[in-house]
């Protein structure tokens, strides 16, 4: 994907020449710290994010790419709560989002937020047919055996079990492995229902093969571990499990802690990685491996593959839908890769997962 910024588009709206100069300065600006190398998620920046956070503030700093502070509310701003807005979330911003011009608001590159950390305002996520503990323990077990019956489990194992690996896992780290709390694709008796017929919603289908994946790629991490240990290549006090998702609630926490996999705020989990970490990653909705890759270059990393060269990009799609109101398409991913990500991967062995049950997508297993 190109790095560098667009200089032109067709944008959604009339901006006058003198704004458009000094968006697409303060572009190429961006793209100059970038190339000389300026980490945009410094470790150092998420510690003293994360030691404000746990201090209880109500209000954090964050420095922007030219290292001034700026402020941000962790209390919902009353204007914000008039659009059902009703907790904070850190926001990461990859390079692709930072240093591209975008038809929707382009003026947006102008605001002090536009910066690789921020801090945005979201509505809680309330998801239908939450389950209690044991009705998520029995859906998991369910899955788990579906999980160990597949040609992907197989192929997973495989790879974690012979990939060259020099250096001792001690830690696992996962990111946007889902909640596992939904049941609506089960049926009345407590079975796995994935029902494909006519009669199915394709809105009910999809959302049942989500619940199903988040499933099946928690148990991938009881495989990953299990293969680890079977090769002797666990540190000396084992393993420990960690996991990152704004989407867990409460009885998610409570059921991972019982197959030992410990729930992380953000941004503790990015902190907990260092170089004894294997970490998991699918199809997250933040830049995980831009911010992995300057945080710390872990030992192993099961995520989204990494494409070896850079891809141009096709540019935003204009898409013009009912009541010919226009939604624009962007051409980059929410986690894409990049020159640093491509960089880091280079001392590392690889094996594309070979998925054909479709439980995780385009996935590589690298290791040191």
């Amino acid at each position: 994907m190109s790095e560098k910024p667009t200089q032109s588009l067709s944008l959604d709206q009339d901006i006058d020449q003198d704004t458009l100069c000094r968006i697409q300065a303060r572009l190429a600006h961006i793209t100059q710290l970038w190339t000389a190398g300026k980490p945009f998620f410094p470790r150092t920046l998420l510690e003293d994010l994360n030691r404000q956070i746990d201090e209880g503030a109500e209000e954090v700093y964050i420095n922007d790419l030219d290292d001034v502070s700026q402020k941000y509310s962790l209390k919902v701003p009353s204007w914000c709560s008039d659009f059902a807005s009703s907790t904070y979330r850190i926001n990461y911003s990859s390079i692709q989002h930072l240093g591209h011009l975008t038809p929707i608001c382009p003026e947006l590159a102008l605001r002090n937020d536009h910066t690789p950390v921020s801090i945005v305002y979201a509505r809680s996520v309330l998801l239908p047919y939450c389950s209690n503990l044991e009705q998520v323990r029995a859906r998991f077990i369910q899955t788990r055996d579906l999980w160990l019956a597949s040609s992907t489990y197989r192929d997973l194992n495989r790879i974690i079990s012979t990939l060259p690996l020099n250096v001792p896992i001690t830690k696992i780290v996962c990111f946007a492995l889902g909640t596992l709390a939904p049941l609506d694709d089960l049926d009345s008796e407590g079975s796995v229902s994935l029902d494909n017929s006519s009669n199915a919603s394709p809105i009910s289908c999809s959302f049942a093969w989500h619940v199903t994946r988040a499933h099946v790629q928690h148990a991938a991490v009881e495989t990953i571990r299990t293969a680890l240990k079977n090769r002797g290549m666990l540190g000396p006090l084992g393993v420990k499990c960690y996991a990152q998702d704004p989407a867990y609630d409460t009885v998610d926490c409570e059921f991972l802690a019982s197959i030992d996999i410990t729930v992380l705020d953000d941004p503790k989990g990015f902190l907990e990685v260092d170089a004894n970490t294997l970490v998991v990653s699918v199809s997250p909705n933040v830049p995980v491996r831009q911010i992995v890759a300057d945080v710390q270059w872990p030992a192993a990393m099961v995520w989204n593959t990494v494409a070896l060269v850079e891809k141009e990009t096709e540019g935003w799609v204009k898409n013009v839908v009912e009541n010919g109101k226009v939604r624009w398409l962007s051409p980059f991913t929410t986690d894409p890769d990049c020159a640093r990500v491509r960089n880091m991967i280079k001392g590392y062995a690889s094996a594309t997962l070979d998925d054909a049950n479709d439980f995780f997508g385009d996935m590589t297993i690298y290791m040191k």
